[in-house]
């Protein structure tokens, strides 16, 4: 997905979308040895699917910060509040792994969801272009200036379904394209996800 390759990206897509663009292009066999059979494949897709869905009901998303209540182990990769994201880069771990821990740290009252995301600290700045995103959400073209990260842009009084819905766009759109942005398509589409249901 973009620039986030590999496994943990299609494991993350959903087995059913409702909409989207698909392509797919005839070539010739590649030389390297499969992965794993197709229908290895499926099955481990449904079950980290499944997983995914079910960590979500506490966790919206990997990049939501967690601080440790009781920063014992394995928790104290939160202390000061931190992504899964980056706990899971601490740790040493896959992503679900570190999904999975901080489900549990949150189940068990031991880690508690901040409200900010790690993509809280990206600092946009307009280049003076005016794509089509943009004019959909101008009042955010005078606050994009590099000078303020969107954790400020948010607390300066801009809605952050605004934002997440901003950079949904951009980085679909391919106006963004931050190191990441695969990734990072991901979380925001999941948090919106989880903002139309609450």
């Amino acid at each position: 997905m973009l620039d986030w390759e590999g496994l943990e990206a299609l494991f993350t897509f959903p087995l059913h979308p409702q909409e989207g663009p698909f392509r797919f292009q005839p070539g010739p066999a590649p030389q390297e040895k499969p992965l794993m059979p197709f229908s290895a494949l499926l099955g481990e897709w449904a079950r980290v699917n499944d997983e995914w869905d079910r960590f979500r009901t506490l966790v919206d998303s990997p990049s939501r910060v967690l601080e440790a209540i009781r920063p014992k182990p394995p928790y104290e990769a939160f202390q000061g509040g931190k992504s899964v994201r980056a706990a899971a880069k601490a740790w040493g771990v896959p992503l679900l792994i570190a999904m999975e821990r901080a489900y549990m740290g949150v189940r068990e009252g031991d880690l508690y969801p901040l409200r900010r995301y790690a993509w809280y600290a990206l600092r946009i700045k307009y280049q003076g272009r005016k794509g089509k995103t943009l004019e959909e959400f101008g009042q955010l073209q005078a606050l994009l200036d590099g000078t303020r990260n969107l954790g400020e842009v948010i607390a300066s009084g801009v809605p952050i379904g605004l934002v997440r819905r901003y950079l949904v766009q951009a980085l679909a759109s391919g106006e963004l394209t931050p190191p990441g942005r695969g990734w990072l398509l991901r979380d925001l589409t999941w948090e919106m996800e989880r903002e139309e249901v609450t």
